[in-house]
């Protein structure tokens, strides 16, 4: 077999191969004896069907077969004897069964990029630790007490605060009225959510009024085809419910947490936010050092690559439309994130994901860096968490397959080359004060 290697780029590779007439015909002969022991042909005993026979039924479809066989066969082998590892599917083109019944084909395919890491230790970062002050806990036990808020319903006009309930038609404006019908539709006013026009138009109104509503849609508004447009919708409204707060003492301390009294719950909120606070300082850093490394150490990615990561992040994007955006009578919502603004706006967050991926795989590499049978288990305990199944199901999962279980081994290890990259860097501190 005759193999020419070519490198249009640095991640891409063709193979121009060549299976001699020898090895076609000595393939097409195995076929035949396979043929002659299987074929059942009336006036012929199984196995005794001469060689003539056999070739005027299956001779086409003997070759075809022949070149189905050897050309993944063929490609396989080039990659074994080149010790290469493709990262997509390679595309078969220029096929061709010549006079001398050799096989000639080309087969293109990407590889991973070369990685080299110049420096990953000392890299310089900003570590922003955001100062939590009373007003921050304050504010996190004002978003509990909104929660745990009861709505009563009341003959008095509706004001900032309460939540009104309506139908609503649009008369003018919109391609679709059908689809922008809703009903028992709760709007809360004075909240960032709801149009601006709704918020002024309905504050004041009393249940069994009817308003026309007039909406100018900002020019950057998500939904799909509203961005810019005006509408006119007519609005009735059927309830409104006075918002009432819980009074914030140690019962409600004990109905919105395991505490016993709101001083504790203060504490507890107060030492979660500098947590938190010091987790997103701690990423920051991470992340400055990468985008240090990924302008340092340039690469090239495959097309394949990008384009698998990119249709996953877009997918996920749009499931999580969905499940945000459902009609209160359980319908999708119509304003479906457009595919094309998707790509376009993941299309720089799956390049730098794959970067961070090759870069960090080459500092564990280079660090020599193992996953130990404690840090699967607690990863094995994390998925279970989020599949919501046992541990034992997780890794049992995992274990019936080697390939899943070196994938998370390599996940592990990225994850921690991350960290001991970040942990390497030379650190400013810089306090920011103010919520955030």
């Amino acid at each position: 077999m005759k193999v020419e290697l070519k490198e249009p780029k640095v991640w891409q590779r063709v193979f121009e191969i060549e299976v001699p007439g020898e090895q076609v015909k000595a393939a097409i002969e195995e076929l035949y004896f396979e043929y002659g022991r299987k074929a059942k042909i009336p006036g012929f005993r199984p196995g005794k069907v001469p060689r003539t026979v056999l070739e005027a039924r299956f001779g086409k479809g003997i070759e075809a077969e022949a070149i189905e066989r050897l050309v993944p066969e063929s490609y396989e082998k080039a990659l074994v004897d080149h010790k290469l590892v493709p990262v997509n599917r390679a595309e078969i083109s220029d096929l061709d069964f010549t006079p001398d019944r050799s096989i000639k084909f080309k087969a293109t395919f990407e590889v991973l990029p070369p990685v080299s890491v110049k420096q990953y230790k000392g890299l310089p970062a900003t570590r922003r630790l955001r100062k939590i002050s009373g007003q921050d806990v304050d504010r996190e036990i004002e978003y509990l007490q909104g929660l745990y808020a009861e709505y009563k319903q009341t003959e008095n006009p509706a004001r900032d605060g309460d939540r009104v309930i309506i139908d609503f038609v649009p008369l003018s404006g919109l391609e679709d009225p059908e689809k922008a019908k809703g009903r028992d539709y709760p709007v809360d006013l004075g909240t960032p959510q709801v149009l601006p026009e709704f918020n002024q138009s309905l504050t004041g109104a009393k249940a069994g009024e009817e308003r026309e509503i007039k909406v100018k849609y900002p020019a950057d508004y998500p939904g799909n085809g509203l961005a810019g447009k005006e509408a006119v919708f007519k609005v009735t409204v059927k309830e409104v419910r006075e918002k009432h707060l819980p009074a914030l003492d140690d019962e409600f301390a004990k109905k919105v947490s395991e505490y016993q009294t709101l001083a504790e719950l203060k504490e507890k909120i107060q030492s979660g936010l500098e947590a938190r606070s010091n987790a997103e300082a701690a990423e920051g850093v991470r992340v400055q050092v990468l985008q240090k490394m990924i302008e340092d150490n340039p690469l090239e990615l495959p097309q394949s690559l990008v384009t698998e990561e990119l249709n996953k992040m877009v997918n996920d994007a749009k499931e999580r439309h969905h499940h945000q955006h459902k009609h209160q009578d359980g319908q999708e919502c119509q304003d479906c994130p457009d595919d094309a603004k998707l790509k376009e706006q993941y299309q720089p967050i799956a390049e730098w994901k794959i970067k961070e991926e090759l870069l960090m795989a080459e500092v564990a590499r280079q660090e020599k860096i193992e996953v130990s049978p404690a840090e699967l288990d607690e990863s094995f305990a994390d998925l279970a968490r989020y599949y919501r199944k046992t541990a034992e199901e997780i890794k049992a999962t995992f274990s019936s397959s080697q390939d899943r279980l070196d994938d998370l081994k390599d996940r592990i290890a990225v994850t921690k080359a991350g960290k001991l990259v970040a942990e390497a860097a030379a650190v400013k501190e810089e306090f920011i004060e103010g919520p955030k």
